[in-house]
């Protein structure tokens, strides 16, 4: 029974790892944009940026979010915000549409990356969380993987590359859904980092340069 009880905590908590992934679709999507909208690149490149600048500002206010409600409300949060997010393009297409949309799935998606790994502590621990963990990023790249050609079927099959929204966007309804009903038991201490002590963590020459890194990159991509 312990067996069972654990599988059905682990496989909805490593389904989210997959929602994660989806995220990374922005640097796709904003290739799409610009085409559409005939955008310069400047303007494309506030696409990618306005998902992913949320992991500075809500970092540390996510943490204590932790805190307060646990990490299984606070993916579940995400995963919401996510769908809201990825329904958005599909009923108003527009430009400011899209960029709502984006900011609404950039905070989700910050919301899911902070909590799923404490979430994955309370259902395991020693190596087989380790094991977990590095499965769950396996399941993002598996994830941010086939996002263009789920893209690349929605375009060919219906002539519109934006119906892969609402695919998503099911996806991680469902594994919200999956998530809810998860026999979850949490247990142990948050630590509370305050925005002042993550924001200090700039100081330091090396985290600048490698959280400069990480937040270009998917300007790039964008281009």
């Amino acid at each position: 029974m312990e067996g069972k009880t654990s599988l059905a905590n682990l496989l909805p908590a490593l389904f989210g790892f997959y929602i994660v992934g989806f995220c990374d679709m922005v640097g796709v999507s904003a290739s799409y944009v610009q085409s559409d909208f005939q955008l310069g690149n400047v303007m494309a490149g506030l696409l990618p940026a306005i998902t992913f600048i949320w992991f500075l500002f809500l970092s540390a206010p996510v943490t204590a979010l932790i805190r307060k409600i646990g990490c299984k409300k606070t993916v579940l949060y995400g995963m919401w915000l996510t769908v809201l997010g990825m329904l958005i393009p599909f009923f108003v297409y527009s430009l400011p549409g899209y960029f709502i949309a984006f900011a609404w799935m950039g905070v989700g998606n910050v919301l899911m990356q902070i909590a799923l790994n404490p979430l994955l502590s309370c259902v395991l621990s020693g190596n087989a969380l380790s094991v977990s963990l590095t499965s769950g990023q396996m399941i993002k790249g598996v994830s941010s993987f086939c996002g263009p050609f789920i893209a690349a079927f929605a375009m060919s099959f219906w002539g519109c590359w934006y119906y892969v929204f609402p695919i998503f966007g099911v996806l991680t309804l469902l594994s919200a859904c999956w998530l809810l009903f998860a026999p979850v038991q949490e247990r142990g201490m948050y630590i509370h980092t305050t925005t002042r002590e993550a924001f200090a963590l700039l100081k330091d020459r090396d985290v600048l340069l490698l959280f400069l890194a990480v937040f270009l990159q998917w300007e790039l991509m964008s281009e």
